[in-house]
């Protein structure tokens, strides 16, 4: 009896080893958890770590919903496509480009102070700065490459082709570096200024918006087409964060207060 309970022993001591050795899925364990999926052509994450770590924890409060932030378009891209059920979070711009394609329908648009629509606009320092000689200097933004120079070609033609640009994390840092001089223009979100203002008023006084681009909605929340049931009650627990405290901080990181229904005209204004 006692060989047979060390034979048994070593098996189960034996058998328990293997099973730490084996890789897995941790996707199969979790077959029911939904994630959302974060990639903003507007802004540079610079705070990726705790921006997952605070969605996490609030998500998961609510039921088995994970928050996945990108850094990456491309690799944004390429894990989303043919999930089936998930939600993405992303700009309206990249949204529009990339709808037909991932066959994407917007759930919910972001908004600031009761504002769904946010405009770009270019500046410079000083009463002499002119939109001519833009193509010479440097344009610092916090939006990715292809967004920025598909807002400066509105506004400069195929001037924005050649455009030097400096990346950096926050429309206020664009703004900023104008007055240290590391770039002689900014391209930047209207209400960028009005944060300028109370940092560093005397850099505001001598902002001059040079062009103006077209509005634009502000962050989109939509899902695959088809995806309903389990999509429409993470998409609540999302469209409710404003009425809970701690979910309108986490909205804070994105620069947002509240969401809002999409209309026909909001549905047109994405897919021109």
């Amino acid at each position: 009896m006692i060989i047979f309970s060390r034979i048994g022993l070593l098996f189960l001591i034996f058998f328990g080893i293997l099973f730490l050795c084996v890789p897995h899925d941790v996707s199969a364990a979790e077959p029911n958890k939904i994630m959302v999926y974060f990639y903003s052509a507007e802004s540079n994450i610079n705070n990726f770590r705790s921006l997952k770590m605070e969605w996490d924890a609030y998500l998961s409060g609510f039921g088995p919903y994970e928050f996945q932030p990108f850094r990456d378009k491309n690799d944004f891209e390429t894990h989303i496509r043919d999930k089936k059920k998930c939600l993405v979070l992303m700009s309206s711009w990249h949204y529009s480009h990339i709808r037909e394609d991932y066959s994407l329908s917007p759930a919910l648009v972001g908004t600031r102070k009761g504002d769904k629509y946010q405009k770009r606009i270019l500046v410079g320092k000083g009463d002499t700065v002119k939109m001519e000689n833009v193509k010479n200097g440097r344009i610092a933004s916090a939006s990715s490459m292809g967004h920025t120079r598909s807002i400066l070609r509105d506004m400069m033609g195929n001037d924005a082709d050649a455009a030097n640009i400096l990346a950096v994390p926050k429309d206020i840092d664009a703004l900023m570096s104008v007055g240290f001089g590391m770039s002689q223009y900014a391209l930047a979100a209207e209400s960028a200024l009005e944060k300028l203002n109370a940092l560093n008023p005397l850099l505001h006084k001598n902002i001059k918006v040079i062009a103006e681009g077209s509005k634009s909605l502000m962050l989109i929340l939509a899902f695959p087409k088809n995806f309903t049931g389990d999509g429409e009650k993470v998409i609540r627990v999302i469209q409710d964060m404003p009425a809970n405290a701690d979910g309108k901080k986490k909205m804070r990181m994105f620069g947002l207060d509240g969401w809002q229904l999409l209309d026909s005209s909001d549905k047109l204004k994405l897919e021109g």
